[in-house]
């Protein structure tokens, strides 16, 4: 059934596909820190947060299938905004939370609403990447954030288009999210040997773990956007709040250099499916 959804998923971005992210990286545009007197709170315009609204629709027109995805958002990671996001440990440290989260009116189905690509490279550029892809999933009313760990066909292979080539699947983990997420602390991390995924929930921290396979990887991009390949329900709206540095030492990603090729050995893809271990 999975299958079946995610292939009515790429059909129907084959109608109209989104935007691609122009020249900022951030809904909000900014503007500064608030004044110390001013009482309003959010992630809106002069917070001097990053937001970022992302929106699915799905409407018919003349009896053919219309796909609204919105403006894709992405971001390269130069010197200076891997530097911006140092922690003390030297980890490249990314705070994100959820500002809004709707995942369809039908809450007699799972929803799932694929956001996030994560992508790595080594050092030298050469032919391989890999991908940390976050999800928001609802089933039985039940909220949880899944992280898929991923080894891309190709360079710069993505779910926010519809492809032939399939990604080689390292890994799934999963962790069950408060019942209101909203504004709770996320973090993503870059650490010399893994990427990692922190989730504030039911009072205490909970990460998800993807070794690298070297010291030599690094981030290359960043993409927010509503991704295909999962069943998605009309109406879904989720905004995502990103730290400041996202727009001020946004840069557009590093093109690809050469083929992709696998790296090492790696799993075979996953004879189940992330359902099962939900």
């Amino acid at each position: 059934m999975k299958k079946m959804l995610g292939l009515l998923a790429l059909a129907v971005s084959l109608a109209a596909g989104p935007a691609w992210a122009g020249e900022e990286f951030c809904d909000d545009r900014g503007g500064g820190p608030r004044p110390p007197d001013d009482t309003e709170s959010g992630s809106g315009p002069g917070t001097g947060s990053c937001e970022v609204n992302l929106v699915y629709d799905l409407s018919t027109a003349n009896a053919r299938p219309i796909e609204n995805r919105g403006r894709i958002r992405e971001t390269g990671f130069n010197e200076a905004l891997l530097g911006s996001l140092r922690n003390s440990l030297n980890e490249v440290e990314i705070a994100w939370h959820l500002g809004k989260l709707k995942l369809g009116p039908d809450l007699t189905r799972a929803s799932e609403a694929r956001v996030i690509e994560w992508s790595f490279r080594p050092i030298n550029q050469s032919g391989t990447e890999r991908m940390l892809v976050i999800s928001v999933r609802r089933k039985e009313g039940e909220l949880a954030l899944m992280a898929d760990w991923l080894q891309a066909p190709l360079l710069d292979w993505s779910y926010a288009t519809a492809s032939p080539a399939e990604p080689v699947w390292l890994d799934h983990r999963s962790v069950v999210l408060d019942a209101d997420p909203i504004g709770k602390p996320l973090y993503l991390k870059w650490t010399p040997t893994a990427v990692v995924v922190s989730v504030w929930t039911h009072e205490q921290w909970q990460e998800l773990r993807f070794p690298l396979p070297s010291t030599s990887w690094k981030p290359v991009r960043l993409r927010n956007a509503v991704l295909l390949g999962v069943p998605t329900q009309n109406g879904t709206q989720i905004s995502i709040g990103w730290p400041r540095e996202f727009r001020d030492h946004w840069s557009k990603p590093l093109p690809a250099v050469g083929m992709g090729l696998p790296d090492e050995p790696v799993a075979p893809t996953d004879p189940t499916t992330p359902e099962s271990q939900y």
